[in-house]
């Protein structure tokens, strides 16, 4: 008995270290996170108890360190595509600068270079575009009807654009400054707006839940895009062409998210031009807001609502989407849980 006690040890010890090991690591497999990265059992409770106060419906999913560390769906699934409206500026914006990289544009082209039918066509820069001080604004609804063709859409854009000289130089809101990029994006590359978006993204990152709304159905089925509770119209979404036309799953926006961010499609310079705070009140570029220590984008449109609030370096992240009319809700608590899980202080 004495001689085999040191080997009884020693093959206890090696079973004890290898279900360490494997114990965790299979955890970060399934999880994406070690152990203590986790979101606490606390933190958990917080999350949910604020986001059935106003009936959450849909996919919210939390990550960290670059990793996902919890999700919680009430619609669908983990890999439920959502419709993301306006969050899809944020990558117009990423497109329009990789084109300045290229040389095929500059932040202070005119757009009388590229639609001098356009109103003040002569005075508005793209940089004005990207940040929403153009002045212009659309008085008639987006895309034609019938939808014939992206440079048929640009010329009823076009058509009814209006320029308001109080607005110009002063942040405004419109949808129609990242369509009418859109349309510029197109002429100076020579390829349509959806196999830019698809060459930098989908197929450049491997994204499986990420298509334009009018994809097939056999595509919509395959990125599990979940239904709205109102009808859509196609024909307005292509008119919205980079301002609010694809879908994407909550894990896909964070990993194009965090590519961008980090420098993995775009030099880190460019990015930092890009979504640099801007010449606005709103601290608005490229299709982000700046706030404190991380960006924010929202987007809502046929009930389907976006929200996403993650730190400048791309690696900790707060998603929200839902497929009903929820704007005012996910909006408060996408930030109000961002800044519990990164920005307060922790307890000791």
């Amino acid at each position: 008995m004495k001689k085999k006690l040191p080997l009884i040890l020693i093959l206890i010890y090696i079973f004890f270290c290898g279900y360490l090991f494997v114990s965790t690591h299979f955890l970060k497999n399934i999880t994406g996170a070690t152990p203590q990265d986790q979101i606490s059992l606390k933190q958990k409770k917080q999350i949910k108890k604020m986001l059935n106060s106003f009936g959450f419906k849909g996919n919210a999913t939390f990550y960290k360190d670059g990793k996902r560390i919890w999700n919680y769906t009430t619609e669908g699934n983990i890999n439920s595509a959502y419709l993301i409206n306006s969050v899809q500026k944020a990558y117009t914006g990423a497109m329009v600068m990789q084109a300045i990289d290229e040389g095929k544009l500059s932040l202070d082209d005119k757009v009388a270079k590229f639609y001098p039918n356009v109103p003040n066509a002569g005075n508005i820069s793209i940089l004005n575009l990207l940040e929403m001080t153009s002045g212009l604004s659309e008085q008639g609804p987006f895309g034609n009807n019938p939808f014939k063709n992206d440079d048929d859409n640009a010329q009823k854009t076009i058509q009814d654009m209006h320029f308001d000289e109080q607005n110009f130089n002063k942040w405004n809101y419109q949808d129609v400054n990242y369509v009418l990029l859109s349309h510029i994006l197109e002429k100076v590359t020579g390829c349509s707006y959806e196999d830019l978006f698809n060459e930098m993204y989908v197929y450049k990152l491997g994204l499986k839940h990420t298509d334009f709304l009018w994809a097939d159905a056999q595509k919509i089925k395959e990125i599990e895009l979940i239904p709205s509770s109102t009808q859509v119209d196609m024909n307005e979404i292509h008119g919205l062409l980079g301002a609010g036309s694809v879908a994407m799953s909550n894990d896909d926006m964070f990993l194009s998210m965090l590519a961008l961010l980090s420098g993995k499609i775009l030099p880190m310079q460019s990015i930092q031009t890009i979504y640099d705070p801007g010449n606005n009140q709103a601290q608005y570029r490229g299709g982000l807001y700046t706030k404190d220590g991380y960006y924010q984008a929202n987007g809502a449109g046929y009930n389907y609502s976006s929200f996403i609030r993650i730190s400048k370096d791309g690696k900790n992240a707060v998603i929200l989407q839902t497929n009903v009319n929820q704007y005012q809700g996910c909006n408060d608590n996408a930030t109000a849980i961002y800044n519990m899980l990164f920005n307060e202080k922790k307890e000791n």
